[in-house]
C-alpha cells in the first residue's frame, strides 16, 4: 500500500496491515532521521543528568583540574592508571601537593565508568552527627550506603576530631568494604601512628591495619 510521508510527502510503500499502516506515518528516510534525532536527544538528556550528578558529587574547585598544572603531574598519570578492584589507593604526603586533585580525577574516571561514588570529607562527621541525632534507622542507612557503593573516597576526613559514634561508623564501613572486596580511595597527611592516635585505642591500630591491607600507597 502506498501512502504519502507525513513529513516530506514522498509516496512510499507502507504495510498493508491496517494497524501497522496507521503506525507508519513516515517514509524510511524520514523515519530514520526522526529516530536518530530522538537518540541524540535521549543521549543529551542522559549526559545532562550524569553531569548534574557529577556536579552534586564534586566540589567546584576540583572540576576543571589540568594535569600539566599539578605539582606532581606524573603522580596523576600513575593514579589514573589504577584499575577498579578490591585494592584501592591511599595518597599520602604533605598538604598542597595535589593529592586531592589527583584523587578527584580518578573519582571522575570511576564515575564515568558507571560506578556509584560516595565521598567522606572534613564535613562528614557533622553530616553523620545530624543523621544519627535524627534517627537510628537513618544512621544505619547512611552507613550502608557508604559501605556498599562502588568507590568510597576519604578526602581529609581524619583532619577533624572524630566523635565516638562517627569513628564507629567509619570503622564499620571500612570493615564491610574490606570483607566485600570494595575499594577505598583516600588522601592522608598522617602516618599510621598519628592516625591511630586520633582514634580510640581499641579501633585506631586495627583501622590503620585495614587501610594498609586494602590500599596501595602512593607517596607525594
Amino acid at each position: 500500500m502506498q501512502k504519502p510521508c507525513k513529513k516530506c510527502q514522498t509516496v512510499f510503500e507502507a504495510p498493508d496491515d491496517s494497524v501497522l499502516n496507521r503506525f507508519t506515518p513516515f517514509c524510511p528516510a524520514c523515519a530514520t532521521e526522526r529516530r536518530e534525532a530522538d537518540e541524540k536527544t535521549e543521549a543529551a538528556r542522559i549526559s545532562g543528568e550524569r553531569e548534574a550528578r557529577w556536579q552534586a558529587i564534586c566540589p567546584p574547585a576540583y572540576r576543571d583540574t589540568v594535569i600539566e598544572k599539578l605539582p606532581n603531574p606524573n603522580k596523576a598519570t600513575e593514579i589514573l592508571a589504577w584499575n577498579y578492584g578490591a585494592t584501592g589507593l591511599l595518597l599520602h604526603g604533605k598538604t598542597r601537593k595535589g593529592k586531592s586533585r589527583c584523587a578527584w580525577l580518578l573519582v571522575r574516571k570511576t564515575f564515568e565508568a558507571g560506578k556509584s561514588i560516595r565521598v567522606l570529607d572534613s564535613m562528614a562527621g557533622f553530616h553523620y552527627g545530624a543523621v544519627f541525632a535524627n534517627s537510628g534507622r537513618e544512621a544505619l542507612e547512611w552507613v550502608e550506603a557508604r559501605s556498599k557503593c562502588g568507590l568510597l573516597f576519604f578526602d581529609d576526613v581524619f583532619k577533624v576530631k572524630l566523635t565516638d559514634s562517627f569513628e564507629a561508623a567509619v570503622f564499620a564501613i571500612v570493615d564491610y568494604r574490606i570483607s566485600h572486596n570494595l575499594p577505598i580511595l583516600a588522601t592522608l597527611n598522617d602516618v599510621g601512628d598519628t592516625l591511630a592516635a586520633r582514634m580510640t585505642s581499641d579501633r585506631g591500630e586495627a583501622f590503620v591495619a585495614r587501610l594498609r591491607e586494602m590500599c596501595h600507597v602512593i607517596q607525594f
